[in-house]
Parts: C-alpha cells; structure tokens; sequence
C-alpha cells in the first residue's frame, strides 16, 4: 500500500513536471513565431561600442582601421544555443578610414552579425558591405579644432534566415487527452530558409564647440531595412511577413571637467520599428586617473531603457556598464576597448529572466596624420 502511494506520489510530480516543460515550450514556441512574424531587430546596451550598428555613417569615423566584436545573451537561466540564453546576438565588425589629398575623406567596412532564438531553432544570419562619405570639416581661422562635420553613410546587406519546425512544440500538441490529433507540426516539418537583401542610410553630425574640445556632441539619425523584404517563412504575403522600416535617432556628447581627466555627457538612443518603440537615456562618466590626457581608460555608464509596443509598456531595466580603453606600443600603434554591461529589468518578467548580459572587444590601429576631428574620450 505504501509503495503504491508513493508510485502515484512520483507519478503525479512526473506529469506536473511534464506540464511545467510542455507550458515552457510553447511560451518559447509562441515567442519564437512571434519573433518571425514581427522580425524586430535585436538591440545592443553599448551604443558607445556599437554606433556603427545602429548608423552606417559611423563607418571609418575613428580615423583609423578597427576590428569589433559583440556578444550579447538575454535571459541567462533559460536554456539557449550556447549554454544560457534563448535570445543572443553575436556582431563583428572591420573598418576603415580612407584618406585621400586634402579634401576626400571616408570609411569603408565589412560586418556580420547573427541573431539567435531558442536553442538555435531560429537563426538570423546578416552580412554585408558599408561605406560613409566624411564631408569636409569646417573651422574658424584661430580653432585648435575643426567646429562642424558632415557624414553620410549607407549599409548594403543579405539576410539568411534558417528555421527548424521539427524542433518547435506548438499549442495543440499539448493535448494530453488526444495527443495524436495535433495539425500544426504536420504542416510544418524540416528546415525551411529565406533569404532576401536590404540596406540602411544614416547621417551623422559632429560639432566640437568654438573648436577647443571642451564641449563635444554627435548627433544621428538612420533609417534601417528601407527595402523593407519579406522574411516570412509560411509564404504569408503583404505587410505582416514583411520586415518594417526601423528609424533611428541618436545623441551623445562629452562636456571636459578638469583638464581633460575628467568628461561627463548624455547619451539619447531612441529605436522605432513596427509597434515597437524604445528609449535609452544615460549618462557616461569618463575618468583618467593620470595626468596623460592622450587616452582616458574608464568610462562608466548608467543607463534607463524604455520599451514600449504600442500603449503596452514591456520589460523596462536599468543598464550598468563598464569600458576600458587603453594602448599598446610607443605613441598607440594599437588602442584597445574591453566593454561589458549589464541590463536589470524592473517590470514586466523583472529578474525572473536574470536580465541580459553583453560584452564588446575592439582594436584600433590609428592612422597617422588622420586629421582627429576630436581628441574627446570617445
């Protein structure tokens, strides 16, 4: 009798258990199709290391030749591709600064970026080409500095887009009572690929005021996946199995404290795509603790995103991030940027996902006599 009582005890945890799996696949499934249909693109805590992500006239802006690398992973205690995560986005970077005369000045780059959903059933796969024209710089006659800069850039791209239906678990699959009368994993089976092509355009303006790097600003604003393609992976037609148009504004700047050991600035990043609309508002604190101005190490940012989709307010979260910048060999031949960051949701699931977690990596080779516009801690 006990052992009967005890085997209908571990029977009934078995099947709540499997309840507890089937409910956390489906939420996963539901949100994986919803990721399909909606394709909003995945969104990065480091604006500062990632600008050339988020506008394509950032290309060759550092006056040098740089290679970056981001890696980004979202709800850490759910199972993803690599070991946590089932939301990560990996993007790497090569560009350059293209010097020519005395008038012609440009940037020229590669990218690829991958976005990753579930344990690597949805994979979004992004390469492609980038090029900023730098417009000539324009100063008053005693400026240390040039005051006022134009660019214009352009990203040119292909996407991939790779789903596995056998490894999604949808709704009516989760009838325990008739488990053979499920219709939706027989429609769909297999891996099924898109591809398509699309561009951005974006426009930087950069402003040193009265050219002495005391008061430094940028401002942006790009229009992202203008070709708006279809990426529906059912053969939906019209708008719904479309990728929407993502408009993009953006605002930082450095204001020097004390003898350019110490800079402080906002930074505004504001992304709308579809319904989705998001708002980063923060605030970098750069600090040299040396009297060498050449490279100021640390910045430390904190940030507030707000995300909103139509009236409906989702997981809002503090951002905490950290950036050292250093160099290597006589003069900088080579300067580095190691970032790390972390989001910390407050609503919506709040910390039941354990947040989002995101590290960058860069190198610069400057180039000589590349003409800085600004010797701001950027």
């Amino acid at each position: 009798m006990i052992n009967n009582s005890n085997h209908t005890i571990a029977l009934q945890k078995q099947q709540s258990a499997n309840r507890l799996v089937a409910m956390l696949c489906m939420v996963v499934a539901l949100f994986v199709m919803k990721q399909t249909s909606l394709a909003q693109d995945p969104t990065f805590s480091q604006y500062n290391l990632n600008q050339y992500y988020y506008n394509p006239a950032y290309t060759g802006n550092h006056g040098g030749y740089q290679v970056a690398a981001t890696y980004r992973t979202l709800w850490p205690n759910v199972p993803g591709k690599v070991s946590t995560g089932p939301l990560s986005a990996y993007d790497v970077i090569a560009d350059a600064y293209i010097k020519a005369g005395n008038s012609y000045t440009a940037g020229a780059g590669l990218f690829v970026i991958q976005n990753v959903q579930g344990e690597g059933y949805l994979t979004t796969t992004t390469a492609g080409i980038s090029y900023a024209q730098h417009f000539m710089k324009i100063s008053a006659s005693k400026d240390a500095l040039p005051r006022f800069q134009l660019s214009i850039g352009f990203k040119a791209y292909f996407n991939s887009i790779s789903l596995n239906w056998d490894k999604l678990v949808f709704s009516d699959q989760l009838n325990l009572f008739q488990p053979n009368s499920a219709q939706s994993a027989a429609d769909h089976n297999g891996i099924a690929l898109k591809f398509n092509g699309d561009m951005d355009l974006g426009l930087l303006a950069k402003h040193n005021f009265k050219g002495k790097d005391k008061w430094y600003n940028e401002f942006g604003f790009a229009i992202a996946h203008i070709l708006s393609p279809s990426n529906s992976l059912t053969g939906s037609v019209g708008s719904i199995g479309r990728t929407p148009r993502k408009y993009i504004a953006t605002y930082r700047s450095s204001i020097s404290l004390d003898t350019k050991r110490f800079y402080i600035g906002p930074t505004i990043l504001f992304e709308n795509q579809g319904p989705f609309y998001e708002l980063n508002t923060g605030v970098d604190l750069f600090i040299n603790p040396k009297r060498n101005p050449s490279i100021i190490p640390f910045c430390f940012s904190v940030i507030h995103r707000l995300a909103v989709q139509h009236t409906a307010t989702n997981t809002n979260a503090l951002i905490a991030a950290v950036r050292y910048k250093g160099g290597i060999g006589d003069k900088f031949k080579v300067v580095y940027n190691i970032g790390f960051a972390v989001d910390l949701p407050y609503s919506g699931l709040a910390m039941q996902t354990k947040g989002a977690y995101e590290i960058s990596l860069s190198l610069l080779f400057p180039r000589k006599n590349n003409d800085n516009f600004s010797k701001c801690p950027f």
